[in-house]
């Protein structure tokens, strides 16, 4: 023991990463070497007091790993481990930090929705196939555009306007085919010329014939766009949108006459031959000087008055009447007043829109919205060019009472 203690004092203590730093010699000495063994041996086995090495310290340990008491490293690690006090082994959780968690917890979210999503789209998918199989196996036979449950007269009213709003669509689609934007205008404004104006970029530019029957006294209510004669050109576009004054000469005629030889297109040539097919409303005045009679008629021009338009009415005769822009319509044009309602309000027929000839009008309306007014008569037969015997010779724009009876019965009926 005594060889130890001096092997102690005269060799350093033991690093802590291996063996004890004790000089060679007494390594290498053997009755020193067996003298530490046996002390070595003696402590081991219990027999003779045992020394600590270090001068009675405690076992050293390094900040790594536990050493034994002659400062061997033994191997077992000092790290800390945490201490399971309910005896169980960690989850699949227990490993993951808050941010794997929320990544986790957002997957989850997301699949839910996913599978929502999914079934809510299977559902409306069948439900879709059920609607259109409904729908395919009940048709309304009127118009298949109309709901099947809708009823025939509802059907008939939407059927025209569906027509139109059709229409309208391939209107606007082929807008650049239409050089005159009154065309545009016309279909815009007025819902009985779509289809008029929807046929017009491929139409031929002829008349047809006026085949309805009419009957003296009687007036037919003509518009410029009819398609007998709208495409026909005329002044500075189509006789669709120019011609009123025509238009409105052609119902005069017809109704003094009881004849059809002259339509909108026919007199619209007798304008444009005596040159006046032009100014604000297609047609002007000096026509009633130098063609009016070609057509079979005559005009008495008189002042613009509410009291004149009554005493025309009065005679019996249809009275001829120029508007004014922004009065009845957007444009100056010309219509033809026929009589008296009989609420005792005059009823106008406007060439150039439906509205306006729909209902009966005050006759100090329409004469204040005017810039000239005529009387139409029958024009004499010595009066036309051709002599024929198409007109009635007994009336004149001076001498109105043969036929007055007859037109006044009509116009007030």
């Amino acid at each position: 023991m005594s060889n130890y203690a001096d092997s102690n004092r005269g060799g350093s203590r033991p690093r802590s990463g291996g063996y004890s730093d004790r000089p060679a010699r007494l390594r290498s000495t053997s009755s020193n070497s067996g003298a530490g063994q046996g002390a070595r041996r003696g402590y081991r086995s219990g027999q003779g007091p045992s020394h600590d090495r270090r001068g009675g310290q405690r076992p050293y340990r390094s900040n790594r790993n536990y050493r034994t008491i002659n400062g061997h490293d033994t191997g077992y690690s000092l790290r800390q481990r945490g201490i399971n006090f309910s005896g169980r082994k960690g989850g699949l959780l227990s490993n993951l930090d808050q941010r794997s968690l929320l990544i986790l917890a957002g997957g989850i979210i997301a699949l839910l929705i996913l599978i929502f999503a999914i079934s809510s789209c299977v559902r409306g998918c069948a439900s879709g196939a059920n609607k259109k199989n409904n729908s395919t196996s009940s048709v309304n036979s009127q118009d298949t555009r109309v709901s099947a449950s809708a009823s025939p007269d509802i059907t008939s009213k939407l059927t025209p306007a569906l027509d139109n709003a059709d229409s309208l669509y391939k209107i606007a689609k082929n807008a650049d085919k239409y050089k005159d934007s009154r065309m545009i205008d016309l279909a815009v404004n007025e819902p009985n010329a779509i289809k008029f104006v929807l046929t017009y970029p491929d139409a031929d530019h002829t008349s047809g014939a006026y085949e309805d029957t009419v009957e003296k006294g009687t007036y037919p209510l003509l518009f410029d766009w009819d398609s007998r004669w709208g495409n026909v050109d005329f002044g500075d576009g189509a006789l669709g949108v120019t011609g009123s004054g025509p238009t409105s000469l052609a119902m005069a005629y017809m109704g003094l006459t009881g004849k059809t030889d002259q339509t909108p297109a026919t007199i619209a040539k007798a304008i444009a031959d005596a040159g006046a097919d032009s100014g604000d409303t297609g047609m002007a005045t000096s026509f009633f000087d130098k063609g009016i009679s070609t057509v079979g008629l005559s005009v008495t021009s008189m002042e613009v008055s509410k009291d004149n338009l009554h005493s025309i009415l009065g005679n019996g005769s249809p009275a001829l009447v120029q508007v004014k822009d922004d009065s009845l319509t957007a444009s100056a044009h010309w219509i033809l007043v026929i009589g008296y309602g009989n609420d005792g309000s005059i009823v106008v027929y406007d060439p150039t829109s439906s509205a306006v000839s729909s209902h009966s009008w005050d006759a100090g309306t329409i004469s204040s919205s005017a810039s000239a007014l005529y009387s139409v008569g029958v024009a004499a037969q010595n009066d036309t060019s051709d002599g024929s015997d198409s007109n009635n010779s007994d009336s004149g724009t001076s001498d109105t009472g043969d036929t007055s009876s007859d037109t006044a019965d009509s116009s007030n009926q």
